[in-house]
């Protein structure tokens, strides 16, 4: 997994292609207030996730993704409503939606998306969690014994 810092240093080699460490330095210490040794950690940190190539053939090394920014972003999204109870996604979704920009095309091609996906859609879904992961857990606990005390 990517962290948030070592996300700044990707968007660099992701917008660039392959670079050098020197490149990378000097264009993080424009736009951050990291240390020169701070850079240099995460490249090392990147490279042994295996999330950066560096290139030896060639001097100096380059550095390039082995991963795409659309790949990172997907797995990241993917990681985030996997680790969340399934009955939270819609909210999570409309979120992303409402605290974000989208042109009226974009917007658009997400309507037909959920047209499409309206006609497979199950009538509800349950949820994943193991209990005390959520509060669907709580919920049920809770309307269980008021259930039993009505009894």
């Amino acid at each position: 997994m990517i962290s948030s810092a070592e996300w700044e240093i990707m968007r660099v080699v992701w917008a660039e292609g392959q670079l050098t460490s020197r490149q990378i330095i000097d264009t993080m210490l424009a736009i951050s207030e990291w240390k020169e040794g701070t850079i240099k950690s995460m490249l090392n940190r990147l490279t042994k996730k295996g999330i950066l190539t560096q290139d030896t053939t060639v001097s100096p090394f380059l550095y390039s993704s082995s991963i795409s920014m659309k790949e990172a972003t997907l797995t990241r999204t993917d990681d985030i409503m996997a680790n969340s109870c399934n009955l939270d996604h819609a909210g999570i979704v409309a979120h992303m939606i409402e605290n974000n920009t989208f042109s009226q095309t974009q917007l658009q091609d997400l309507v037909s998306l959920l047209q499409v996906k309206m006609q497979t859609a199950p009538a509800s879904i349950a949820c994943q969690c193991a209990p005390g992961q959520c509060h669907c857990h709580i919920s049920q606990t809770s309307h269980s014994k008021e259930k039993e005390q009505i009894v």
